[in-house]
């Protein structure tokens, strides 16, 4: 159940044999990308295939560099690293001396670098830009006819007012539905404490059958005296399913006041359309009142992942709210290098015998570095819950790939140009940003060998994954208090925070980043990164289609954004690389390769416009011909409406 899960459900890509202990392999390497996307959905599948893109773009640029630059690095480039005693750095520019001619080669494998990624990148956005439009053609029409709506004013807040004022931007009777968000924060706190009450109580009940001559007890008072457990929380329900329903008829009869005075009513809703046409115009529609903050509207998440209570949060406190987040994360930026040093210091420190202190000794040097980067998300995760409006979880997990990627950026790929003092390090490129060639030249080609460490270091991190050791755990614990099907939705799904898409994506960029700024300085890395990603698509391919449940899906957006960013670091390439030469070329060797800065600037440019509409053109969905084409594709089917259930399920 916690391996083979979607097998047994019938949404697997295959289905392995179970006598065979090498069978999961078979089933991870057999699946190709549609049957990736039809059990795990779009978003999913385009992690899984970043883990190609990545090995193809190691063989693309890293064979070219191992079978040409590396030889002439190690017998024309001076033997420097004999002399120092570094055996790892024969094969790559350590081995070269200052002024040596080998530098020609070296200016022509970054162009060479540069040229074969962009295009590399593009090729696989045309790719995958055809999924995105059949991804959007197939969406469920109660999503893809539906639009979210926020800050809707308050004479505007209620469904019938929410309709009427639709009714006249789309007259003709064009509205299906419009649903305005209710605040249901009190209820909601009592059905969590309904659910806590009836927790306790099966465990209670649980505990009397296993033992029926000593029944539990508890203390219902901190100085009270013990009573029978399994009759204190009947008693409790008792008391708590009475309060929810009440409170839950008193929300509902309110709803006829519009506005949060004298009602219920929040600045959010959901407007859903006849046609999925009308729907795509309201997203376009702009300046509908003079409040810029007034009537915006975007595309809905799925029904299951709306986060409701984020759409009752006042927006006037909006404003606050982010910037005590920005300022929390600003201290994290500013923590983060310290908390690195201070965990791999004491990491240096411990002593594990002779029999393990040399591979301690190995480990330890990145051992802060690894153990910052698996607690970062769940940190940003948590400020980002507390101070901003998400609105889904898909979308959090969208924002969390961002401030994470940028993260790593300065933490893990530039750690060494960071040192020991991020505040400097900011300082220096805000008031000198020309200074940048120089301070990473004179300080990330020395990191090489760490930075091999630290992939070596992400291989067994994700096979660990393929145990699922925590989801394992907790379906043991519930399994013995709870039927086994309702063990297994307990114990589901993995840690989001660390496991969830959006972190996942940030990571396996960063890897890929390190082995494209690294690379040409040291070639070797690219081997690491290619296992790297292999060991990625076998375990993932695996775990995502096999395991885990499927999650909300946004159609790619994530593998969008990771393109962009290793265009980014493509940019941080290009700078670093001009330092290098400009330092220890020949002559004004750093002038041959800065125009690649020029040229990557330019292609994030074109990216960003020719791939920059997710959606699908008004063209496409109001021509006959694209009518025609949207009415023969089976739609999928959502089981959840854009309501909030706490209103409308029955009370266990």
């Amino acid at each position: 159940l916690m391996y083979s899960k979607n097998v047994l459900m019938g949404t697997a890509p295959s289905s392995p044999d179970s006598s065979n202990p090498f069978s999961w392999f078979q089933a991870s390497i057999g699946a190709n990308l549609e049957q990736h996307i039809e059990s795990s959905g779009l978003d999913q599948a385009m992690l899984l295939e970043f883990s190609n893109f990545s090995m193809k773009l190691c063989l693309l640029v890293g064979l070219p560099m191992l079978c040409i630059t590396s030889p002439i690095n190690l017998f024309f480039g001076g033997h420097l690293a004999d002399e120092k005693n570094d055996h790892m750095s024969i094969l790559s520019l350590g081995n070269v001396r200052p002024d040596s001619m080998v530098y020609w080669v070296t200016a022509a494998a970054v162009w060479f670098t540069v040229l074969v990624t962009v295009h590399t990148i593009f090729q696989a956005q045309e790719k995958y830009m055809h999924l995105r439009w059949r991804w959007c053609r197939h969406m469920a029409i109660s999503r893809a006819n539906t639009v979210l709506v926020e800050g809707i004013p308050d004479r505007f807040q209620s469904d019938a007012e929410l309709r009427k004022f639709f009714d006249v931007l789309f007259p003709g009777d064009r509205i299906q539905s419009t649903y305005c968000v209710k605040d249901t924060t009190a209820l909601r706190k009592l059905l969590h404490q309904l659910a806590d009450v009836e927790h306790n109580l099966v465990v209670a009940k649980t505990l009397r059958d296993q033992t029926p001559d000593h029944p539990p007890m508890i203390t219902p008072l901190l100085c009270g005296a013990k009573v029978d457990a399994v009759t204190h929380w009947e008693e409790m329900v008792a008391d708590v399913k009475p309060r929810c329903e009440s409170l839950r008829r008193t929300i509902t009869e309110a709803c006829s006041a519009p506005g949060a005075v004298g009602g219920y009513f929040c600045s959010s809703g959901f407007v859903t359309f006849f046609e999925r046409s009308d729907a795509e115009i309201a997203v376009r529609m702009t300046n509908i009142s003079s409040d810029s903050m007034e009537w915006l509207i975007d595309h809905p998440p799925e029904p299951s992942d709306v986060l409701w209570v984020d759409l009752m949060q006042d927006p006037t406190a909006e404003v606050g709210r982010h910037v005590i987040g920005y300022c929390l994360i600003a201290g994290l930026y500013l923590a983060y290098m310290p908390l690195i040093l201070g965990i791999t210091n004491i990491a240096k420190l411990i002593d594990m015998g002779p029999a393990l202190q040399p591979f301690w000794a190995g480990i330890a040097p990145t051992f802060g570095l690894t153990v910052m980067v698996s607690f970062l998300p769940t940190f940003i995760i948590a400020i980002f819950q507390l101070f901003f409006t998400l609105r889904a979880d898909a979308w959090a997990q969208a924002r969390l790939q961002e401030w994470y990627f940028w993260f790593n950026m300065v933490f893990v790929v530039m750690a060494t140009a960071v040192a020991q003092n991020t505040s400097d390090f900011t300082r220096t490129i805000a008031t000198s940003p020309f200074g940048v060639f120089a301070l990473l030249a004179n300080s990330m080609p020395y990191a090489t060998h760490f930075y091999m460490n630290y992939i070596v270091m992400q291989w067994p991190t994700h096979c660990m994954n393929l145990l699922r050791n925590v989801n394992l755990s907790k379906f043991k614990i519930y399994s013995a208090l709870y039927e086994e099907e309702e063990a297994v939705t307990m114990s589901e799904p993995e840690d989001q925070d660390y496991h969830g898409l959006g972190s996942r994506s940030a990571r396996w960029t960063t890897i890929l980043v390190i082995g494209l700024v690294f690379g040409t300085l040291c070639p070797p890395i690219f081997v690491v990164t290619f296992i790297n990603f292999l060991i990625c698509r076998v375990v993932y391919g695996y775990v995502i289609p096999f395991a885990e449940t499927r999650k909300p899906d946004l159609g790619g957006v994530f593998w969008t954004t990771q393109l962009r960013h290793v265009l980014y670091g493509l940019m941080l390439y290009c700078i670093l690389m001009t330092g290098v030469l400009a330092a220890r070329g020949p002559g004004p060797m750093g002038c041959v390769v800065v125009p690649t800065l020029g040229y990557v600037f330019v292609a994030i440019k074109r990216f960003d416009s020719h791939f920059g509409s997710p959606n699908l053109p008004l063209q496409e969905l109001m021509s006959e011909e694209g009518k025609a084409k949207d009415a023969k594709l089976v739609k999928r089917v959502l089981k959840d409406a854009y309501v909030q259930k706490e209103l409308f399920e029955p009370i266990a």
